[in-house]
């Protein structure tokens, strides 16, 4: 896997998994012409030509982040490559606390943020751009 800077772009390449697919276009819209990119990291982890992952900490306030990662469809044999990748780039970020959060009913996404390290907080239901219900995980 090669990772290179987040280009805002990489975005409408990658196929995402299950409810993130839903949420590309979702994602796509609140970027808008790329002029809302989230401040902050952010990589994109390539295979060759196909995106495998993008994500990146966005500020929310003085020392705390925000997580967030979109994951190809089918990232197969490449996910404990992601998952070490992932968990290399949180601890080397300078934030006090940072969050995640991943919609209710995605259970892989809430076993992997679980993995790396981050504690269940709470439901935050409307929390969603269609009203849908999100865990919140913290890390600190």
């Amino acid at each position: 896997m090669i990772v290179q800077p987040f280009k805002p772009y990489h975005i409408d390449l990658l196929r995402a998994q299950g409810v993130q697919g839903a949420q590309l276009g979702e994602v796509s819209l609140v970027l808008g012409a790329y002029e809302n990119v989230p401040p902050g990291p952010a990589v994109t982890g390539f295979e060759g030509d196909r995106i495998l992952i993008c994500g990146g900490i966005a500020k929310i306030a003085p020392g705390n982040g925000i997580c967030w990662a979109l994951l190809a469809a089918d990232p197969g044999k490449h996910m404990h490559a992601l998952h070490f990748a992932v968990k290399r780039f949180i601890s080397l970020q300078p934030w006090r606390r940072l969050e995640a959060t991943v919609e209710e009913g995605f259970g892989a996404g809430c076993r992997w943020v679980e993995l790396l390290g981050f504690k269940f907080e709470g439901s935050m239901p409307k929390y969603g751009p269609k009203g849908e219900t999100h865990l919140r995980y913290g890390k600190t």
